[in-house]
């Protein structure tokens, strides 16, 4: 009796547990997207019509531990249509493989698509609802057709899409940004925060460029320009992050290089009148001296000190000519105001955060003042070795 009684509950448990594999799907069935680029299509009608590229791995091209691969590691696959999810639907078709998302390294935006108001925050919508989705994956705009991108084909990585993710984690120069992920933008979006993307651009066909940095408007996700150069570096400088990488300057007419070895900013409000609203920024950096063309030892303390303002000067002016841009050209907070508003003066953030960088516009009403202050915390060899009679 008691056999019966388990085997009436164990058959019902079985089959129970093995109804949950219904609709598995193989794994050579399964197509693994590693990078998908939005364009907008070359014939547009009544509707804004889309370019949809995605790049499917191909394992045979990686090879194994012990075998080399055979052909390329990746195959580019492209369809059009109004709807991004419709396209996404074409391509599967195309491709006879059920894409998955889950090792998906980068989603690349054109400008074109960026700059149209609103566009934007619609194709993000498509990307954040996909349940398969991971926060984590890296998303750029690029000058040019973004599925081009997809295309350069670099040395040392076989897949495009990974050569992409692992450029935007570089810090090599300070012009770049910590990267931006598809969670960040969504949290920007709701918040209608404006923001910053990294801007890349097709330079040969085995490499791309890093541009600079894609500026967003919170209040429309529209793109509305890009810092490169000294203007990127400066919107770093006061933002406090990725202080990193090399700053030539001039000490006393003659070219010195300082590498960044870590920098920090903080602010401070020193006026609270809405309509001119006063803000301090001091940036504090610690470098090395990595070259110089002069004959100046910095090893003497007034000679360290004439580096140190060399680099005061130079990280200033960057930092001013970012705020120039951005506070009176773009009118958009992508320095991070907001937030310190938010935790150092909640009454008053209340107050104007609704018209902060739109309406009213606050914040391109404000002033912003920069102070560098810069330790060097390596001068080099050569001077010393100099100093005490011996040759390198």
């Amino acid at each position: 009796m008691r056999n019966k009684v388990l085997k009436m509950i164990g058959w019902p448990l079985f089959l129970f547990f093995l109804a949950g594999c219904w609709d598995a799907v193989e794994l050579e069935e399964r197509g693994f997207l590693s990078g998908i680029a939005v364009d907008l299509a070359e014939e547009q009608g009544e509707n804004t019509t889309f370019e949809l590229t995605q790049q499917f791995v191909v394992p045979a091209g990686l090879g194994s531990t012990t075998e080399a691969g055979g052909g390329k590691a990746f195959r580019n696959l492209s369809q059009t249509g109004e709807s991004i999810f419709e396209i996404n639907t074409k391509i599967a078709r195309q491709a006879n493989r059920m894409a998955g998302v889950e090792h998906l390294e980068v989603v690349i935006i054109s400008s074109d698509v960026a700059e149209k108001e609103g566009i934007f925050a619609d194709i993000m919508d498509v990307f954040i609802r996909e349940q398969n989705m991971r926060r984590g994956t890296f998303l750029v705009v690029s000058e040019g057709k973004a599925k081009e991108l997809l295309n350069v084909e670099p040395e040392q990585v076989k897949i495009p899409a990974l050569y992409i993710s692992e450029l935007t984690e570089s810090k090599q120069v300070t012009s770049t940004t910590e990267p931006t992920r598809i969670g960040n933008i969504h949290e920007s979006l709701l918040s209608k925060r404006s923001f910053i993307i990294p801007d890349l651009s097709v330079f040969s066909d085995n490499s791309i460029d890093y541009e600079g940095l894609g500026v967003f408007r919170g209040e429309t996700s529209q793109m509305v320009g890009t810092l490169t150069g000294n203007e990127a570096k400066g919107l770093n400088y006061i933002v406090g992050q990725n202080q990193e990488g090399s700053v030539p300057a001039k000490v006393e007419d003659k070219l010195a290089t300082f590498d960044i070895a870590n920098g920090d900013s903080t602010f401070k409000l020193t006026n609270r009148d809405k309509d001119n609203l006063t803000f301090q920024v001091t940036i504090d950096i610690g470098a090395i001296i990595v070259e110089y063309f002069g004959s100046l030892d910095p090893y003497k303390k007034e000679n360290m000190e004439k580096f140190q303002k060399g680099l005061e000067e130079e990280i200033k002016r960057q930092a001013e000519a970012a705020i120039k841009q951005v506070k009176d050209d773009y009118q958009v907070d992508v320095f991070t105001f907001d937030d310190f508003l938010r935790t150092d003066h909640y009454e008053l953030w209340e107050e104007i955060k609704e018209d902060w960088d739109a309406g009213e516009n606050y914040f391109a009403k404000s002033d912003i003042e920069i102070d560098v202050n810069v330790t060097i915390i390596e001068p080099g060899n050569s001077f010393q070795v100099e100093n005490e009679g011996e040759t390198e």
